[in-house]
């Protein structure tokens, strides 16, 4: 989950259209994945593009149910925190696949697949494989999306 605080806020509430508001920053407290996902809508002649930031597998399937034909996500990625990635710190990488399955606990763990062929996964469990997962439901597929 992302937080902000009201002095990050940038000029008056609604400023940009109603119920919008415009930040200089957001924090994240949890160690935990999110997506950055880039977004184009068409209006008339005119393009624009937005870049979503995402904190879970449910929002982002709800996103790529709600395409249409003026709406489309273009690219997504995945950031990982070290722990996930097995690197010295958090890596934002072009995400191919996500899945989602329950743990012998009943507890959802995300599949993650970049496009560098490297497989994460968000289980803290020690010495934790996959084969263990049941109810595996496939989220995301990079042949979801559109090229621009």
């Amino acid at each position: 989950m992302f937080r902000t605080h009201d002095a990050d806020m940038l000029g008056l509430p609604g400023m940009f259209g109603e119920g919008q508001y415009q930040w200089q920053q957001v924090s994240k407290v949890l160690r935990n994945h999110w997506y950055h996902v880039t977004v184009q809508a068409m209006y008339e002649d005119r393009t624009s593009e937005a870049v979503l930031m995402i904190d879970s597998e449910p929002r982002l399937q709800q996103l790529l149910i709600a395409q249409d034909s003026e709406t489309i996500i273009t690219e997504v990625q995945v950031v990982t925190p070290a722990y996930m990635n097995g690197t010295g710190g958090w890596r934002m990488e072009t995400l191919t696949k996500v899945t989602l399955g329950e743990d012998e606990n009943e507890c959802v763990v995300s599949l993650l697949e970049v496009e560098t062929g490297s497989k994460y996964h968000s289980s803290h469990q020690p010495g934790f494989t996959t084969d263990v997962l049941s109810n595996l439901r496939p989220i995301y597929h990079a042949n979801m999306i559109r090229t621009a």
